[in-house]
């Protein structure tokens, strides 16, 4: 289990390590945010879990959450940012957590955009932001992440067996979870002072470096049904992501670029002619 006591003293930050809640099991750490910043006035603060009965990835998909092998949590920041600033904190929430994944355990961390967390084509951790305005008018931005940490294989759902992966499984062997996540919301509490006072500009090269997707054949699927394949080319001003469509994905417009706000994106995988 999660020791509150062990994380309390290994917080460097007081800001963010004097308002810290533990959880043995919750629906969900970012539901529980929301709530609790809609009810009251809460200053920056950090809600962990050991276990989640109602976890949620991006686009409300459910998100596989045993007790007692991952970590899953959510910052909860007070802002009062321009709304298209915001659009960067997911890819930035991305690079900062795959940073401290990369720091504790040396694997390489690829992102899809705009932050599944890869290693090689397998998922091992997904990011999920989210904002509010509460009644006394105070602005927040919920950051949830679930990384896979301690899960053997065997202990993986059959639909996720040929998708995703744990640090255990890479590195060959059990990862410090209160170690690991010091480090990712002491990342993630920089990389937001640093994107609220500097801009996303660093982050965009920082994002580049370790994307994914730019260069991709992918395929879009939007919230309506419709589907959209092209290449992805870049990473738009608001962090969207600005692709190329394919001649048979598109009419009168195939010369344009478009860009996606949000969606799922698959990668999709060529193949050599034999």
């Amino acid at each position: 289990m999660l020791s509150p006591t062990k994380l309390a003293t290994l917080f460097p930050s007081k800001k963010l390590g004097e308002t810290l809640y533990v959880f043995d099991e919750l629906a969900s750490t970012n539901t529980f945010a929301l709530e609790y910043a809609k009810r009251h006035s809460p200053p920056d603060t950090v809600i962990l879990a050991d276990k989640q009965t109602a976890g949620r990835g991006r686009l409300d998909r459910s998100w596989f959450s045993p007790a007692e092998s991952n970590i899953y949590g959510s910052i909860l920041f007070c802002h009062d940012r321009p709304i298209q600033l915001l659009g960067w904190v997911p890819l930035m929430a991305g690079v900062a957590i795959a940073q401290a994944i990369e720091t504790q355990t040396k694997i390489r961390i690829h992102l899809k955009w705009p932050n599944d967390l890869l290693v090689g084509e397998r998922k091992v951790g997904g990011v999920l932001c989210e904002s509010l305005s509460n009644v006394q008018k105070n602005n927040y931005v919920v950051i949830g992440f679930g990384i896979n940490v301690n899960l053997s294989l065997s202990e993986f759902p059959q639909d996720l067996l040929d998708s995703a992966t744990s640090l255990k499984i890479q590195c060959r062997r059990s990862v410090d979870r209160e170690a690991l996540v010091v480090r990712i919301i002491t990342s993630l509490e920089k990389g937001w002072e640093d994107l609220l006072t500097n801009g996303h500009q660093s982050w965009l090269l920082k994002y580049n470096n370790r994307s994914a997707t730019i260069g991709q054949m992918i395929q879009a699927h939007f919230p309506d049904g419709s589907r959209l394949m092209g290449r992805a080319h870049s990473i738009g001003v608001h962090g969207q992501l600005r692709i190329i469509p394919s001649s048979s994905d598109s009419n009168e417009q195939s010369a344009r670029m478009r860009d996606i706000h949000s969606g799922e994106i698959l990668h999709i995988r060529t193949t050599s002619p034999q």
